[in-house]
């Protein structure tokens, strides 16, 4: 019943006592097969059953001492969980109570009518676990009203007992190895003298170097990257303790939270279907990076924090997928995608108070479904053609408008260059024309006998030419060359007319 009830309400105390109880269960199981035995007329088969169940015996309390270890190191290391149906679990904790009372009263009441010690022993071994499970229904009590440790420190104070429980019947079961015979619950009375008698020792000795040594595990160390957050019954204190060599009470009047607030963390959403804008269904998976922000709204203001990022940045990318087109989605909106749900996301976190701080949201999947891939494929295909040819048409345009420029300008330049020659050359033409003119109007024949000769010679070039004047009678007259020259003439190349 008790496991039943630890299972169900998730209190460390009720399965210790669960096991506990278990070990009470044992050594009644070990008192009943010694009153069986002890009424066997074959002595040799009875003594091959007691090494039997003394081997059995010393594996059990083995494993009774293992729990306890297990349950101890859950108290320690183990983080606080909320118990669930805390006031039904006291009820039926407060039924194995009274179950333990009446158990533990018949067989004491039996043991002395039949004479049986160890029926008497093991009466009073069922009204420990009677009182363990007072302590148990204690711890649940003060869990109920607010005291959230109390479960964890009545489990500590259970574990001792099934500690005690499973040397208890080691001890008895080695002794009866030795001596032959059942275990018999008595033999635990040894452990109980002996302790008696080194009470002296350990009060002068061991119980001072045990309270300094209980009072050194309050000291604690908050890291370079850490803060503190100090609890006193389970109740914050101290919120923001900075790095440094610090002292607490020691547990379990306190304990120390350290939260890790400079590391960088990441959680991933789970590859889900979503809805675009334009009606198309892709599936989407994003990695998100994040840091704690505020350490004491990380650990205590919402439960999980990690599954908390994850459902806030799948709802902030739910919200902003359904906005955008999914071509924008699948090939250049991505970077915008992501940085609205950076945003959208951390407005959610703020306002549940989880303490973080989201640093990066990055889709790592953004994918139509298999069924309409390939399609997606090849427009995802013919939009990045698309960008190509435009970023070639681009590079050309960029290429042959500053070379046009140029040429343009060069033919401009060579114009003017050629304007201010004519302009030039026409201006020097124009003044030479009107120098000869003015020399052609002061001497007529003159300047038209020059032209006429210098016009024959541009359009004779090959021919030999003579020059007479124009009153002599070319008819009458015989022309005698002389090297050249007439007699008393100028230099003449001509011929015999």
């Amino acid at each position: 019943m008790k496991f039943g009830l630890a299972w169900y309400s998730g209190s460390l105390a009720l399965k210790a006592g669960a096991w506990h109880s278990f070990s009470d269960i044992f050594v009644s199981g070990i008192v009943l097969s010694g009153l069986i035995l002890a009424r066997k007329e074959d002595v040799r088969r009875s003594h091959g059953i007691s090494r039997i169940e003394n081997g059995v015996a010393l594996v059990i309390g083995l494993l009774i001492l293992y729990v306890g270890y297990d349950i101890f190191m859950d108290v320690v290391q183990g983080s606080q969980t909320a118990l669930t149906n805390v006031p039904a679990v006291i009820g039926g904790a407060g039924l194995t109570i009274a179950v333990s009372y009446f158990m533990a009263r018949y067989k004491i009441f039996v043991g002395r009518e039949t004479d049986s010690p160890s029926l008497i022993a093991d009466g009073f071994h069922s009204k420990l676990d009677m009182y363990s499970s007072m302590v148990v229904v204690f711890g649940l009590i003060g869990y109920q009203i607010g005291l959230t440790t109390m479960d964890r420190m009545a489990a500590v104070v259970v574990v001792a007992l099934v500690a005690w429980a499973g040397l208890e019947i080691m001890f008895g079961a080695s002794l009866a190895l030795r001596a032959g015979g059942l275990p018999d619950v008595l033999h635990g009375n040894y452990l109980l003298r002996h302790a008696v008698k080194w009470t002296p020792f350990l009060r002068r000795v061991g119980a001072p170097i045990l309270l300094i040594a209980y009072l050194v595990t309050g000291i604690y160390t908050v890291g370079s990257d850490q803060v503190g957050i100090k609890k006193r019954f389970g109740k914050p204190t101290v919120k923001d303790i900075q790095p440094g060599l610090h002292y607490r009470l020691p547990w379990p009047f306190s304990t120390v939270d350290l939260v890790d607030v400079a590391k960088v963390r990441s959680a991933e959403t789970l590859k889900s279907l979503m809805l675009t804008g334009d009606e198309n269904l892709i599936e989407v998976g994003a990695t998100v990076h994040y840091s704690v922000q505020n350490a004491f709204d990380f650990a205590y203001s919402v439960s999980g924090p990690e599954k908390l990022v994850e459902l806030a940045a799948e709802s902030a990318l739910r919200q902003i997928i359904s906005r955008r087109q999914v071509d924008a989605v699948l090939t250049e909106g991505k970077a915008e995608i992501q940085e609205q749900t950076l945003v959208a996301a951390q407005e959610i976190l703020d306002k549940a108070q989880a303490g973080v701080r989201l640093i990066t949201v990055q889709l790592v999947k953004a994918d139509p479904p298999d069924e309409v891939l390939p399609a997606f494929q090849d427009v995802a295909s013919a939009k990045e053609d698309q960008v190509t040819y435009l970023n070639e048409a681009f590079a050309y345009k960029n290429e042959v408008i500053p070379a046009s420029r140029g040429k343009a300008a060069e033919i401009t330049a060579a114009a003017e260059v050629y304007r201010e020659e004519k302009i030039t050359r026409s201006r020097g033409d124009a003044g030479s024309f009107q120098t000869r003119l003015t020399a052609f109007n002061e001497n007529r024949e003159i300047t038209q006998t020059r032209l006429y000769i210098e016009t024959m010679e541009r359009i004779l070039p090959g021919v030999d030419k003579l020059i007479v004047d124009k009153r002599i009678d070319i008819q009458a007259t015989d022309l005698w060359m002389l090297n050249g020259r007439l007699d008393g003439g100028p230099f003449l190349e001509g011929v015999k007319k």
